[in-house]
């Protein structure tokens, strides 16, 4: 493989600092990742975090209106979209049986009210306040009618196995990476799904925001 074909390119944040970038002698760029994979959009300051604060019970059925956390999207038509990241979920309190616990959730589909956010919403690069068009609510029946449906949630990740008797610990974490995104005017919850409503959770949500043309 030949390298006669070269490129000029400017080093971000200096305005005359060129670096040379090789090719193949078809002219195809070769390229390395320069960055990890979310570090451009954390750096800028539009990805986010939030945790609840208060352990909740797991559900031991598909649920309707009640979430451990449920978000609200409080931006207007047209505005920014949430895009997941990730989901988590940390094992506060265990009961005294063995079984498994999951991550499942639900995204609205329409417009509907606002929650009431109970939560900080954090920026992931640790510089200062949020500016956030998120809203977080405390668990519980936060849910509109509309969103919480049964039909509408999904299982995410994998089913994590509840091992030792009555000690804590087991911890759910999804990678979503854009897989799930809420439209502005819309609620998301997310749940963990039990053997045993004496398992609870502190669960949590990692996104960033942008301006996406919805299809």
């Amino acid at each position: 493989m030949g390298n006669s074909f070269l490129m000029k390119l400017i080093q971000r944040g200096t305005t005359n600092t060129e670096l040379e970038a090789q090719a193949t002698d078809a002219g195809e760029a070769l390229v390395a990742a320069g960055m990890a994979p979310y570090e451009e959009i954390t750096r800028q300051g539009f990805s986010f975090h939030v945790a609840s604060t208060t352990p909740t019970i797991g559900v031991t059925s598909i649920p309707t209106t009640a979430a451990a956390i449920g978000m609200y999207n409080n931006a207007s038509d047209g505005g920014k979209s949430m895009i997941i990241d990730a989901i988590w979920a940390l094992n506060a309190v265990a009961e005294g049986t063995l079984g498994q616990c999951g991550l499942i959730y639900v995204v609205g589909q329409t417009r509907v009210a606002a929650l009431t956010s109970a939560f900080t919403v954090r920026k992931s690069n640790g510089n200062g306040a949020a500016s956030t068009i998120a809203l977080a609510a405390t668990g519980g029946a936060v849910l509109d009618a509309v969103t919480g449906v049964a039909a509408g949630w999904l299982p995410i990740g994998e089913t994590a196995n509840i091992t030792v008797l009555t000690l804590p610990g087991v911890i759910l974490f999804a990678p979503v990476n854009g897989r799930i995104i809420v439209p502005p005017g819309r609620q998301f919850g997310i749940n963990v799904m039990c053997n045993h409503i004496d398992n609870t959770f502190n669960t949590g949500v990692m996104w960033h925001e942008k301006v996406l043309k919805l299809g």
